[in-house]
C-alpha cells in the first residue's frame, strides 16, 4: 500500500468538505465485530474537520457489539464531479459527553439529533463515540487507494 505524504491535514479537510460536506449529514457504513463475525451497517456520520463521530442507542445491537470488541471500520463513499472515491477509517472509540459531545455537534452542522434520539444529544437513551484512527485509507475520486499518515489525525 502506498503512503501519501504528501498531502497535510488542510488538504485533506478541504478534499473531504468538498466529498463529503458535512451539512450534508452524509450515511456511511459502519464494520462492527462480535463473536458471529463482522457486521455492516449504516450509520449518520458527524464530521468535525478531522474527527469522525456517530450516536447509538444504548440498547442497540450495536452498543452490544462496541462493548464486545470495541475496534471498528468507518468506509465513506467520497463523490467527485464525476468519478467516486473513498474514506476508510479504522480505530478504536472514545465516549463524547457533556460539553464536548455539544460542540462537536454544533460544529459540524446538518446533523440534528432529535431526528434520531427524541431528546436530542440529551437523551439519555443515546451514547456517543469520537473514532480514534489507528488506521486511514484514502481512495480520492479517480485515483488508486493509499495510506494517510496517521498523524494528521493526531494533531
Amino acid at each position: 500500500m502506498r503512503i501519501v505524504d504528501n498531502i497535510t491535514s488542510k488538504q485533506l479537510v478541504e478534499l473531504l468538505d468538498r466529498t463529503l460536506p458535512v451539512e450534508a449529514e452524509p450515511t456511511v457504513c459502519l464494520a462492527t465485530c462480535d463473536l458471529d463475525g463482522p457486521h455492516v451497517r449504516n450509520l449518520s456520520l458527524v464530521r468535525d474537520r478531522l474527527s469522525f463521530y456517530f450516536a447509538t442507542s444504548r440498547d442497540s445491537e450495536k452498543m452490544s457489539q462496541l462493548k464486545e470488541h470495541g475496534n471498528v471500520e468507518l468506509f465513506a463513499v467520497l463523490r467527485g464531479e464525476t468519478k467516486l472515491g473513498s474514506l476508510r477509517v479504522a480505530g478504536t472509540l472514545v465516549e463524547v459527553e457533556g460539553a464536548p459531545l455539544h460542540e462537536a455537534w454544533e460544529r459540524a452542522q446538518g446533523y440534528d439529533a432529535k431526528r434520531h434520539f427524541a431528546g436530542g444529544l440529551d437523551d439519555p437513551e443515546l451514547i456517543a463515540f469520537r473514532i480514534q484512527p489507528v488506521r486511514v485509507r484514502l481512495r480520492r475520486p479517480g485515483d488508486r487507494e493509499v495510506d494517510v499518515p496517521i498523524e494528521l489525525f493526531t494533531s
